[in-house]
Formats: C-alpha cells, sequence, structure tokens
C-alpha cells in the first residue's frame, strides 16, 4: 500500500493528510441524527451545527428553493479545534426524500444554481461545494501545506455527515463532477467510500511522473500525435504554433490588451506557453472541424491573433486568472501533476521546458511549494479504484487529451467506463451512443434506489448543466 508515501509527500510529515483506511471524524460538532419531523428546510439548515450562515436565492427551477451556505470548517481536520475556515457551498432542495447529489466543480463556486446532468436524471436534490482555497473558501493567514486532496476529501465528508444527521437521513447519495470536479469526487470516495452510494466522474485524468517527462513515450504525446482522423490538421496546427512565434512582437503587442503579465509569468513566458499549450486545448475544447479555420501563413497578424485567442483564451495566461487559479497550480505541482507539451518541432522558444506546474506560483509572495509527490496520491488513488472500488461511472471523450490519463477501472465491482466518439471534454452521458447511455442511466438510477424505467426515454432538453457552465467558466487544462 502506498499510504506511507501519500502522507509524506505532503509537506510536514504527513500531519496535514487523513490515513486514507483511517479516515477523519466528522467532528464534535456533528449533529445526532434527527428523528423528529422536519420543518421548513430553511429552518432545517440553520440548525445544522457548524452553518454560519443561510441565504435564499430565486431560482427559475420548477419544484426548487436554492441556498447559498456557509459552513465551518477545519483548516487542518487533523487538528480540528484549531485554526478555521468558511466553506461556501450552495444547496438546491426540492424534496426530502429526493437523492442528493453532491456535485464537485474542484474549483471556484457557481451560486446560480444549474443542476447537474446527474441532478436532472434523479430530479434530485443538489449540495455543490467550492473547493478549498478557492475564492473566499480559504483560510486565512492560509497555510498552504493543507491545501492536498486528503483535506479537501474530509471536508467533503464532513457536510455530507452534517447533513446526513440533520436532514437527509435515508437518502441515497451520489457525487459527480467533471475533470477536476471529477477526480475530487474519486478522491473522496477513496478516502469516504461508504459516504455515497454511487460516483459519476466525467473527463477525469490521473498522472504521473512519466506524463511530465518530454519524451516520445509520453501518454500524452503519443495521443496529441494520433487524435483524429486527419494527419494534415495536426501538421496545421503544427505549424500555426511556429507562426505565432514568428510573430511574437505583433502577438505580445495584442495580448496586451487582453491582460496584464507582470506578476507571474512575464509576457515572453505567457506568449510561449499558450502557444506550446494550444493543440492541447484545441482537442480539449474543439473537434476537427474547427482545423478549416486555422490561418494560413498569409493570414494578417489580427486574424492569427484572433484563431489563437480563440482556442487559447490568452487572459488565462494573465495575472488576475493565474492568481484566481493558483490553489489549482498549486495542487498540480505538489499531487495533481502537470503533463509536459512537445517543445519538439516549435522554432525560436525563449523558456524551452519552462511550462511546469510551479512556473505559474508567483514569486514572493510567501507561498511555500512542497516538493511533488511524486504521484504517490494519484497512485493510491488508483490502486484503490482497480482493487476496492465500487459504484464508479467514468465518462470520457475519445478526442479529450486528457483522455490519454484516464483512470484505469480494473476490478472495480457494478463500474463502467464509456466513450463518447469523437467527444471532448464536454462529453457527457447524454453524448454517449444508445445502447452506452442507456447503461449509463441504469446505474445511476439504479444506484439512487430508483426504478430503471421511471423516466422512460429521457428528454435532455436544453437546459445548460452545472457541468457545461463550469466548462466555460474554468477554461484550464484540466
Amino acid at each position: 500500500m502506498l499510504v506511507t508515501a501519500l502522507l509524506t509527500a505532503c509537506g510536514d510529515g504527513g500531519s496535514s493528510s487523513p490515513d486514507p483506511d483511517a479516515g477523519i471524524d466528522a467532528g464534535a460538532d456533528a449533529a445526532p441524527v434527527n428523528d423528529g419531523p422536519l420543518g421548513d428546510i430553511l429552518d432545517e439548515l440553520r440548525a445544522v451545527p457548524g452553518m454560519v450562515s443561510v441565504t435564499e436565492k430565486t431560482t427559475m427551477l420548477e419544484g426548487y428553493r436554492l441556498f447559498v451556505l456557509e459552513y465551518t470548517q477545519p483548516a487542518d481536520h487533523h487538528a480540528p479545534a484549531g485554526q478555521q475556515f468558511t466553506q461556501r457551498m450552495t444547496l438546491l432542495h426540492r424534496d426530502y426524500a429526493a437523492p442528493v447529489i453532491t456535485y464537485n466543480s474542484g474549483y471556484h463556486l457557481s451560486t446560480r444554481g444549474s443542476r447537474s446532468e446527474i441532478t436532472r436524471l434523479t430530479d434530485g436534490n443538489q449540495l455543490s461545494l467550492e473547493y478549498r482555497f478557492f475564492g473566499p473558501s480559504r483560510p486565512e493567514p492560509a497555510d498552504w501545506t493543507k491545501l492536498d486532496i486528503a483535506q479537501a476529501a474530509a471536508d467533503q465528508h464532513r457536510i455530507t455527515q452534517a447533513l446526513k444527521a440533520r436532514i437527509y437521513p435515508a437518502n441515497k447519495w451520489l457525487t459527480t463532477g467533471a475533470s477536476k470536479g471529477g477526480m475530487t469526487s474519486l478522491f473522496h470516495r477513496r478516502f469516504y467510500p461508504d459516504d455515497v452510494d454511487g460516483t459519476v466522474a466525467y473527463v477525469a485524468p490521473f498522472d504521473y511522473p512519466a506524463d511530465q517527462v518530454a519524451s516520445p513515450q509520453n501518454r500524452y504525446f503519443v495521443f496529441l500525435e494520433q487524435v483524429g482522423t486527419d494527419p494534415a490538421c495536426r501538421q496545421r496546427l503544427k505549424a500555426f504554433q511556429n507562426q505565432v512565434l514568428a510573430r511574437r512582437s505583433a502577438m505580445l503587442a495584442r495580448m496586451r490588451a487582453e491582460a496584464d503579465y507582470t506578476q507571474v509569468l512575464g509576457e515572453d513566458r505567457a506568449l510561449e506557453f499558450a502557444a506550446v499549450e494550444l493543440p492541447f486545448i484545441f482537442w480539449q475544447y474543439g473537434s476537427q472541424a474547427d482545423c478549416a479555420s486555422i490561418p494560413a501563413d498569409t493570414a494578417t497578424d489580427d486574424a492569427v491573433f484572433t484563431f489563437f485567442d480563440e482556442v487559447i483564451s490568452v487572459a488565462s495566461y494573465g495575472d488576475e486568472d493565474l492568481i484566481a487559479y493558483l490553489p489549482y497550480y498549486h495542487q498540480s505541482a505538489t499531487q495533481l501533476g502537470y503533463p509536459a507539451a512537445d517543445e519538439s518541432y516549435l522554432v525560436g522558444l525563449l523558456h524551452p521546458g519552462e511550462d511546469t506546474a510551479a512556473a505559474y506560483i508567483p514569486a514572493g509572495q510567501g507561498i511555500a511549494v512542497p516538493p511533488y509527490d511524486e504521484g504517490a496520491a494519484m497512485r493510491d488513488v488508483q490502486s484503490w479504484i482497480a482493487t476496492s472500488g465500487s459504484e464508479l461511472l467514468l465518462v470520457y471523450g475519445q478526442n479529450d487529451p486528457w483522455t490519454a490519463g484516464a483512470v484505469d477501472l480494473g476490478a472495480a465491482t457494478d463500474s463502467f467506463k464509456l466513450i463518447v466518439p469523437g467527444g471532448n471534454h464536454g462529453s457527457s452521458i447524454g453524448a454517449l451512443p444508445q445502447d452506452d447511455q442507456a447503461t449509463a442511466i441504469s446505474a445511476v438510477l439504479r444506484w439512487a434506489g430508483m426504478p430503471a424505467a421511471l423516466h422512460g426515454p429521457f428528454v435532455w432538453g436544453t437546459e445548460v448543466s452545472a457541468e457545461q457552465e463550469d466548462l466555460l467558466q474554468h477554461r484550464r487544462r484540466r
């Protein structure tokens, strides 16, 4: 077992990460199970021990009430009486008897109250969590060694147990999320496998040390050399990257109108990192049909920049965006990993090999970055899934580069891994082929304790899901 390696990799002799096999108790504040009749949901939420505030907001979702919650969490779950912080979350409540879906974005929290795909399938209640250290959900002062997957899993466990005790004691619970949110849901299951009855993780990759090495054998390099059905498209992307680098002055002039780059990367590194990552993000969010829009060598500087910015979003390499997503880059540097990009064919790089997660952490701000754990955390979670996992549904996109890092189900029971043909990072159950979609829906409804034929053929409609909303907001490499 890799527990020892996982704990010692967190930077302080293991004190920041709970033992995966021991877990962390919900805490002395956990409410006793409420055996009495439930009153109005607003009053019930306010009665949950540790709840700081409950604010009801309007929602257009028929039959639902939307609440923005603030809940007290320990900065370090191994020292629950120590420093505290307030974690932000939302609750879409429909019915005390309905399944509860915990939606993880893995990043900031949207307070608009969009339903996840699984919430729509089950007509469930939905608890959505902001990940620790994002937005206002950050201890002050912040001890960055407490930003790890085990502490975040304990956050989720603690609120899950509190809501089960007070409001939803007999309900079925499912967890879900896309990309980093899908990873977050899988991490929570590894540490607290009995908290919920099933997990649906979309486009969730696990990365390892070999993924951070520039090599023809790097699985992300191999994927990008084979993705799609048109080799000419892949070659045009490579040529376009070199166009961007060759027009450095013109591109930098236009980038300055979109963001400032002085505090984190600097202008040259921001341009180069964006150019280096372009093929990855092109396939992550686009499709092969977009190849027709790649500007020719004779295109104007404006046309080149317009396409470059539409694919990569140059502002996402600027100071404001990178500082807002600092917790993501910090975790990538310490536990999650950050795949290398192929630079072998690029001409004129001033900073070759520097596009790493650590490069996105601002210098001079006193943020201690523990060394990379060499894949210990990811190997531990992967090992648990392959040997002890159950009730897991993984959905990936065929053309999404993150599929190169897809989780291996191994011997996980009652579990499924399904691929959306031609799909990108927005892949969903609704985009699966009919037979696979039926398999997925049947599993979700079974885990939620609902009849498989409850809905008949499910009509997806035009409602924007929480996953789609987050995909538009979090234009990251994960």
